[in-house]
């Protein structure tokens, strides 16, 4: 048997946070040590790197959001991840590809200050299999290290799942707690254990929507790994994720803008290609001697840019990987 419906369910509210995250972080990237330091525009993406704590709110709902109360076993745990990789990997990939031939492409032009670009198969291999933070070594792209913390994030929450599905349900709960557990250990094994308990806020919200979870369970819940989140990240990434799992929560009718709904669709190529165009369309107006107002152009120009090419990318590499995906069926 297939799964139902449940999987195709569409939030708008979703779609729209993700775009707003995929800004955020763009813009921190741009204006960062590029405009005035104590202008508006720096001031207001000063914490834009924020959106990646809001994307792994996201992922920790839509994934169990997806899953809870279907038929989804064990013996789909393989299948499940096949899906995940054929949804995220062509473009990841792809994109490594591209920074790889930009950075050589850039390192070679007249007037580069930076370190030589240096390549090598072992980094290339390190990077396709999420292993670069466990040899030390330096990501090509600076926000790949998220990609690793989802990576792992799925080889879990599969299983999770696949527990509660069965009817395991304190065995899931202690297990759920277990994850929530590791954000306590104050060591760098593993950058996923930072950020368990941000995760989890997606997962509780997941389990009220899908009515495994009753309000007052959820709220209080919610209060506590809000809390634990305070502790570990601080209090305005605690708000920040808290305010973004109650959006989930609540106002999941609200989003048909447009505007917003386009960057949430391109979000994720968004996200993949703004460094490797955008930042380097920043970096290389600094060799001109640009006014405050020629910085924000540059700025327009680099946002211009990464979101036509994200959304290139996104037509013609993430979307057919999206339609690929949906023919692997939980048989």
């Amino acid at each position: 048997m297939n799964l139902p419906k449940q999987e195709k369910q569409y939030l708008p509210i979703i779609v729209v946070l993700r775009g707003l995250a995929a800004l955020a972080v763009c813009m921190f990237h741009f204006t960062k040590e590029f405009v005035n330091e104590d202008g508006l525009v720096r001031a207001v993406f000063r914490n834009g790197w924020m959106g990646v704590e809001v994307f792994f709110v996201i992922s920790g709902f839509v994934i169990p959001f997806s899953l809870l109360g279907t038929s989804f076993r064990f013996y789909h745990y393989f299948k499940f991840m096949k899906k995940r990789f054929i949804r995220i990997e062509p473009a990841y990939l792809i994109s490594v590809v591209l920074v790889v031939i930009l950075s050589y492409a850039a390192s070679q032009t007249p007037g580069f200050a930076g370190e030589p670009f240096k390549m090598s198969i072992g980094l290339l291999i390190q990077h396709i299999l999420y292993l670069v933070e466990f040899f030390n070594n330096t990501w090509l792209n600076p926000v790949y290290w998220t990609l690793e913390v989802e990576f792992h994030f799925y080889l879990i929450i599969g299983l999770l799942i696949a527990l509660w599905n069965l009817k395991k349900r304190w065995l899931t709960i202690a297990s759920i707690i277990g994850l929530f557990s590791v954000s306590f250990i104050n060591q760098d094994v593993i950058t996923f254990f930072k950020y368990t308990d941000i995760f989890v806020l997606g997962i509780l919200t997941a389990f009220y929507k899908k009515e495994q979870l009753g309000l007052k369970p959820y709220i209080a819940s919610l209060l506590i790994v809000s809390f634990v989140v305070y502790d570990s990240h601080g209090i305005i990434i605690s708000l920040l994720t808290l305010a973004t799992a109650t959006l989930i929560s609540f106002a999941s009718s609200y989003g048909n803008v447009k505007s917003l709904i386009f960057l949430g669709n391109i979000s994720y190529s968004l996200y993949l290609l703004h460094v490797p165009i955008g930042v380097k369309i920043v970096n290389l107006s600094k060799r001109l001697d640009l006014n405050e107002t020629s910085k924000y152009g540059v700025i327009l120009v680099a946002l211009s840019f990464s979101i036509f090419a994200a959304w290139l990318f996104y037509k013609y590499i993430e979307k057919p990987s999206h339609q690929w995906a949906k023919k692997v069926k939980f048989n």
